[in-house]
């Protein structure tokens, strides 16, 4: 058997990653920070739209998506690149 060095990765494929970890990480530092407000009391009251707490609510809600959206992007860039540099590999072409 060969061994095969897997292709490096392009700066898009760098930049999406930590974009979707950095989305995935404050949105949990964000849920967390929901538990945690509203078992010590410290929140304002439902509705009160006071402060930062609509940020609070409202970043998981949106950033949870966007990063999932991201992820299946990142993966769908990385098997084109995968498949092009398979193609391109010597004796390649009777493999199936």
């Amino acid at each position: 058997m060969t061994s095969q060095t897997p292709p490096p990765a392009s700066r898009l494929q760098r930049v999406l990653s930590y974009i979707v970890a950095a989305l995935v990480v404050v949105s949990l530092v964000c849920i967390a920070a929901i538990l945690i407000g509203s078992a010590v009391g410290g929140m304002p009251q439902q509705g009160s739209g006071q402060g930062l707490w609509p940020a609070v609510f409202l970043l998981p809600l949106i950033a949870l998506p966007i990063a999932f959206v991201l992820l299946i992007t990142l993966i769908i860039i990385t098997g084109r690149q995968r498949s092009r540099a398979a193609k391109a590999a010597p004796g390649s072409e009777g493999r199936r």
